[in-house]
C-alpha cells in the first residue's frame, strides 16, 4: 500500500513540480542539461554497449561531498575485488564533474535516474548489478524495490542520519519500512547514526559502525606541490598572512567581508580568498564589496585572460574543484554552511592540511569532525561576525602556534583512518555471499 501512495504522489504531485522547477532552469539558465537525459532512465553513449563482467558493483553518491567519500571506498574494493566492474552513478553535474576527477579507474559512469519505475527498471535491467551501494543516505523506493527484484544486494555504506532529516524519516517510518526491508546491510558513520536508523526501522541484525570514509578522503596522498602551485596562481608569498574561507553560503560572504575590513585593521596585509558554494553568487559578492566601498576582487577566473591579482587584497574562487588544494594556502581557516543553518561543510580538508579551522555553531552534518576537531585545539566555534574576528586575530597574531595547533588537528585525524578498508571488507563479503546463494 505505502508503495502504491508513493507512486501516486510521486506522479500526480512531484512530477509537475519537478517540471516547474528545472524547465525554467534547462532552457534559461543552461543548468542541468548534461544530466537531463541521464535523469530520463538514459545512459550515456560512452556506457559500455558490451555486457560487463561478474561481479557488478553499483555505488551512488550524490554530490561533491558524498563522492569525495566514495573516493577511497572504490580503491579499497578495487583491491578487495579486483576482478569486479565497477560502476558510479551521481545525482548532480558536479558531483559527476568530481568522480571524473577523484575516481578515474570505474567500468561506467552515469546519472541515477529520477525514482519513476519506468526510469529506474531501464537502467537497473541494464546493468544487472551484483551489489549496489548508497553512499550516507538516499532512501529511494522504486530504485530500491527493482534491484531487489532483480536480486541484487544492498547496501548503505558511510550511513549518517543529518538532524534535519531525522524528525521526516521518523515520522514517515511506516512508510519506509519496507524500503529499509529490502537493504541488506547499513554501515553507519557513527553510534548515532546507527542508533536513528535502527528508531526507523532498520533490522538491529543489519547494521554496523563503521566510521567515516572522509577521514580516509581527506587523508589520502596530499599534493605536496599544490602549495607552491596555488601560491602562484593566485600571487600569495609564504610571508602573507592568508584567511580562506570556503564553501561559504548567503549570509557567509557579508560576514567575511565585513570580519575582513576588520582584521585589516590590525593585519594590513592580510589577504581574503572567499570561495563561495555556489559560484553564480559571485555577482552579488562584488556588488555588496562595492557598496562597502572596498577595492574590486581578483577573480579566479580572470586568470584564463591573463590577468594577475597584481596586490588586490581579496581573492573570489569563481571556478569549481579548486577548494581543496586552496586550503594549502591558507594561514588560517573558515568553513561555511555554519554561520548560517546549512549543516556545515568539509571541515576536514583544511584539518588534512594542518590549518586551525574557524566554523560556526550549524555543524549538524559533520557531528563526528567537529568533536575531533574541537579536542584536538585545532577546531574553534564562532558563533556571530564578532567571536570570528577575535579567534581569527588571536591565531593571527601567533601564526607559531597557528601552525602547532593545525598539526594536533591532522595528528588527531590520522588516528581516524581505516574506515574505507572497513566498508570495503563487509561489501566484499557481503557480495561473495550474495553471489554463493545465487548458485545454490
Amino acid at each position: 500500500m505505502s508503495g502504491l501512495l508513493y507512486n501516486l504522489v510521486l506522479h500526480s504531485v512531484a512530477a509537475p513540480a519537478l517540471a516547474v522547477y528545472y524547465l525554467p532552469r534547462i532552457v534559461f539558465g543552461g543548468k542541468y542539461r548534461r544530466s537531463l537525459w541521464g535523469k530520463l532512465g538514459c545512459l550515456p553513449a560512452d556506457f559500455p554497449a558490451v555486457p560487463l563482467r561478474r561481479p557488478r558493483l553499483w555505488f551512488h553518491a550524490v554530490s561533491v561531498g558524498e563522492v569525495v567519500a566514495l573516493g577511497p571506498l572504490v580503491q579499497a574494493m578495487r583491491e578487495l575485488v579486483p576482478a569486479a566492474s565497477i560502476v558510479v552513478s551521481t545525482g548532480t553535474e558536479t558531483g559527476q564533474d568530481k568522480a571524473h576527477q577523484i575516481i578515474p579507474d570505474v567500468d561506467g559512469r552515469l546519472y541515477l535516474p529520477l525514482d519513476f519505475p519506468a526510469f529506474v527498471n531501464r537502467v537497473v535491467e541494464r546493468i544487472e548489478p551484483d551489489l549496489f551501494v548508497l553512499m550516507e543516505t538516499e532512501l529511494w523506493p522504486n530504485l530500491i524495490r527493482c534491484l531487489k527484484i532483480r536480486g541484487a544486494a544492498i547496501a548503505l555504506a558511510n550511513g549518517r542520519i543529518s538532524d534535519r532529516s531525522f524528525p521526516r524519516y521518523r515520522s514517515l517510518r511506516r512508510f519506509f519500512s519496507s524500503t529499509l526491508d529490502r537493504i541488506d546491510l547499513f554501515l553507519m558513520s557513527s553510534e548515532l547514526d546507527a542508533d536513528r536508523i535502527r528508531e526507523m526501522g532498520a533490522a538491529e541484525s543489519k547494521i554496523l559502525v563503521t566510521g567515516n570514509t572522509k577521514f580516509d578522503a581527506a587523508l589520502g596522498d596530499l599534493p605536496l606541490d599544490d602549495e607552491r602551485r596555488m601560491r602562484e596562481v593566485l600571487g600569495i608569498p609564504t610571508h602573507v598572512p592568508t584567511l580562506v574561507a570556503g564553501s561559504t553560503h548567503p549570509g557567509e560572504h557579508e560576514v567575511m567581508l565585513a570580519a575582513f575590513n576588520a582584521l585589516k585593521r590590525e593585519f594590513p596585509d592580510l589577504v581574503l580568498v572567499l570561495v563561495p558554494r555556489h559560484v553564480e553568487k559571485t555577482p552579488q559578492i562584488v556588488a555588496h564589496m562595492q557598496a562597502l566601498g572596498m577595492e574590486p576582487p581578483f577573480l579566479r577566473s580572470a586568470l584564463d585572460q591573463g590577468e594577475t591579482r597584481n596586490g588586490r587584497p581579496v581573492v573570489i574562487v569563481d571556478k569549481t574543484g579548486e577548494l581543496f588544494r586552496i586550503y594549502s594556502v591558507a594561514t588560517l581557516v573558515y568553513v561555511g554552511g555554519s554561520l548560517v543553518p546549512r549543516g556545515g561543510q568539509n571541515i576536514l580538508e583544511p584539518a588534512a592540511w594542518g590549518k586551525p579551522v574557524l566554523f560556526g555553531p550549524s555543524m549538524e552534518d559533520f557531528r563526528d569532525a567537529r568533536e575531533m576537531l574541537l579536542r584536538s585545539g585545532a577546531g574553534f566555534e564562532v558563533r556571530n561576525e564578532s567571536e570570528l574576528v577575535a579567534k581569527a586575530a588571536d591565531i593571527l597574531r601567533d601564526e607559531d602556534s597557528a601552525r602547532r595547533l593545525g598539526e594536533k588537528g591532522r595528528t588527531e585525524l590520522m588516528k581516524h583512518r581505516g574506515s574505507a578498508a572497513r566498508n570495503a571488507q563487509m561489501l566484499a563479503d557481503l557480495v561473495r555471499q550474495m553471489r554463493i546463494s545465487r548458485t545454490l
